[in-house]
């Protein structure tokens, strides 16, 4: 019988090994991890939960904001809003870390700088364009003396003395229908408009689902104000989004503030105490996105 050399056995053998593991495995391309952008973000829980927000609170004790344990989990802790009967505002809004300068993101202007040559610099600018998350407890129907409290805003300066001049273009508000019709609430999301500055085609009035009394929702927002035909006003509640506007949403420049409490508008007022609970905001320039946003 004829036997093999060893280097020529050994040569054999990783021929047979070498054409057996031709075949590469296939290859996986890794899924890119979720960058983080958040820029501001509540979660209620520390020694300063307030941090950088300013109240606007017209009850008598001034304390109709307050962060109070979790409904549904003693351990969490939430923003707690209390419009009272008579009154028309228990909200909050972003400020500088001066708590007197407040936070605002520009139609057309880029990070940084309120007009569209990025010559008047502003450091506490958010940009054009801004996403935001938050979870909302609606305890029960309330008597909101039929008006439809916003519950989340952005909102813009309103002053036709500006150059240029600002106005409720793009006003957006997440509001509650009032609750003592015979269909009950709905989510509602409004968009003002129909005045000097802004055409009545761009008005919003949009009953767009169903509270789930007692539970938290959550929301998540994607708003970029422009004067040309890339504005975008998206809206989520649950994961499932109900809005989603495209176009010319705001005039040059405007200004726009994020707030969120219970609002009623100047001259309106609750015809019950109102009650609403906010959890983990979160708020991100144009560099995030809605699966960047909405993790929690």
């Amino acid at each position: 019988m004829m036997r093999l050399k060893k280097p020529m056995f050994t040569a054999f053998i990783c021929s047979i090994v070498c054409a057996c593991s031709s075949k590469k495995a296939p290859l996986v391309t890794p899924t890119p991890p979720v960058v983080s952008s958040v820029l501001y973000s509540w979660d209620f829980e520390g020694n300063d939960p307030l941090k950088n927000l300013i109240l606007e609170d017209d009850s008598p004790l001034k304390n109709a904001v307050t962060v109070v344990a979790d409904p549904l989990n003693a351990a969490n802790k939430v923003m707690k809003t209390i419009l009272l009967k008579g009154l028309d505002r228990a909200e909050v809004s972003l400020s500088g870390s001066d708590l007197k300068t407040i936070l605002y993101f520009y139609s057309d202007a880029a990070k940084g700088f309120r007009d569209k040559g990025n010559t008047m610099a502003d450091a506490t600018s958010l940009g054009n364009e801004v996403w935001a998350s938050i979870k909302i407890l609606k305890p029960q129907e309330q008597n909101t003396n039929g008006i439809k409290p916003c519950i989340f805003q952005f909102g813009p300066v309103s002053n036709p003395s500006f150059n240029p001049p600002v106005s409720s273009l793009g006003f957006c508000q997440l509001r509650m229908r009032n609750g003592t019709t015979p269909t009950g609430d709905d989510w509602n999301w409004r968009v003002f408009g129909a005045n000097v500055y802004t055409p009545a085609a761009l008005v919003v009035d949009n009953n767009f689902t169903k509270p789930n009394y007692g539970k938290w929702e959550k929301f998540v927002f994607h708003c970029k104000y422009s004067t040309a035909t890339d504005g975008v006003i998206e809206v989520w509640k649950d994961g499932v989004k109900h809005i989603n506007l495209s176009g010319i949403n705001a005039v040059a420049f405007n200004r726009f503030r994020i707030k969120w409490g219970i609002y009623l508008g100047i001259g309106s007022a609750a015809g019950s105490d109102l009650t609403c609970y906010f959890d983990n905001l979160k708020i991100a320039g144009s560099n995030s996105s809605y699966d960047a946003i909405s993790r929690d």
